[in-house]
């Protein structure tokens, strides 16, 4: 029993063009398209599966099919007559938009997504390849030719998907976000890393904040989005970071981050350029600034960082220098329960964090330096004060004296 030439002589009876006939034995032959598969069907009265071979395509297949009108097939209706037509529409969509990569997508009417399904019922589903599938190849051929794109399975800058259904026929566009990955250096002690909404009115504005809807008149994220967003057009943008530093500590550190540009529509950057103008600031300056990867800003997130930090301390009463050695003691594991400052938007809880190095020495009456390398997640102030006993061991209970972190500096980010 010969498969092939079994459902092949069954399906000869159904009025098929030839790319819903030989869509059905997609799977077999390379190099071919499935109106030649079905030309060949029709050609070779004793069909093996060897038949499928560039070389048996006859004279007169032809792109539109050679047997019936592409618009009686019980199956398309002439869709594949008309993929030039949508790939014209693909192409006119993206008009405003710069890229280098693209997908189409495919929404047929449910006509024929039923009538393929039946014919599946039918005959069957070995070898065959659903019509959304040639169609998206298709036309996506057809775009590539025109434009000089590619297209990119994984993730192209534009998704369209042509939708081909009664009445609703257009082209809806799925624009990727723009990433761009960095890493930047925050040296004012009032500035938070992304925008902060005004308790009071969430945004709206109000008098308590001047009618800003800020509590800061702006930001990390701010500054570093406003060029970025003025040349790619982009309708909105979100701030990914490595974790970030309070607003009033400093980051020396090259903290990393990517930036992700929401619906661009111009992609080919001078990153250098928009680089050196955020580095005008006085506040901000990045680095290492490139495109960033698809799962970047994801990874970059999840990613459990160490850092070294320099905090200038307070002391209630002063001390002897010798003292400072008994800091040595805080280098281990310490209990940090959810410090008073952070219980509104964190869960309360107690973290066992490492602190690696602490050095420490005085300068001046009643004031000390540290520097202190410790593990993501280390809640450095509170290390240093003891938040009414929310951490253990630290600095205040080990020199017997209140101590308070006054300013404090993000040195070193594990990268």
């Amino acid at each position: 029993m010969n498969p092939v030439k079994e459902k092949a002589d069954v399906l000869l009876e159904e009025k098929l063009c030839d790319h819903c006939l030989g869509r059905q034995f997609a799977k077999l032959g390379y190099g071919l398209e499935n109106y030649e598969r079905g030309a060949i069907i029709r050609k070779e009265a004793d069909l093996e599966e060897s038949d499928f071979d560039p070389e048996n395509v006859p004279e007169e297949a032809e792109f539109e099919g050679s047997n019936i009108d592409s618009s009686e097939c019980k199956v398309c209706g002439g869709l594949f007559a008309r993929v030039d037509e949508y790939a014209e529409m693909v192409v006119s969509s993206f008009d405003r938009y710069e890229l280098s990569t693209f997908l189409v997508g495919i929404r047929p009417p449910e006509s024929v997504i039923a009538a393929e399904e039946d014919l599946w019922e039918d005959y069957g589903v070995e070898f065959t390849e659903p019509v959304k599938t040639e169609l998206s190849r298709l036309i996506g051929k057809r775009v590539e030719k025109e434009l000089g794109i590619e297209v990119d399975f994984e993730r192209a800058d534009i998704m369209a998907v042509v939708d081909m259904r009664e009445g609703k026929e257009r082209i809806e566009l799925q624009v990727n976000s723009l990433l761009v990955y960095g890493q930047y250096n925050k040296y004012s002690r009032e500035l938070p890393q992304t925008e902060w909404h005004c308790r009071n009115c969430r945004g709206d504005g109000c008098d308590e904040c001047d009618w800003t809807g800020k509590n800061y008149p702006t930001s990390v994220q701010e500054i570093i989005q406003e060029p970025f967003m003025r040349e790619t057009k982009a309708i909105d943008a979100k701030f990914h970071g490595g974790g970030r530093e309070d607003v009033d500590a400093r980051c020396l550190g090259k903290r990393e981050f990517v930036l992700e540009l929401r619906e661009p529509i111009h992609r080919d950057l001078d990153l250098e350029a928009l680089a050196e103008e955020v580095n005008e600031s006085e506040d901000v300056e990045i680095f290492n600034v490139r495109p960033a990867g698809k799962d970047e800003a994801a990874e970059i997130k999840q990613k459990h960082a160490d850092k070294r930090y320099r905090a200038l301390v307070e002391l209630e009463e002063d001390i002897e220098e010798e003292s400072l050695e008994k800091l040595q003691e805080i280098v281990g594991e310490v209990k940090q329960f959810t410090p008073n400052r952070v219980q509104h938007r964190r869960a309360e809880k107690v973290r066992k964090r490492e602190v690696f190095e602490i050095e420490a020495k005085k300068i001046g009456e009643k004031k000390i330096e540290l520097e202190i390398e410790a593990e993501a997640g280390t809640y450095i102030k509170e290390l240093i004060s003891s938040d009414e006993g929310n951490t253990e061991p630290s600095v205040s209970d080990i020199l017997g004296t209140k101590a308070e972190c006054v300013e404090l500096d993000v040195l070193w980010v594990e990268k």
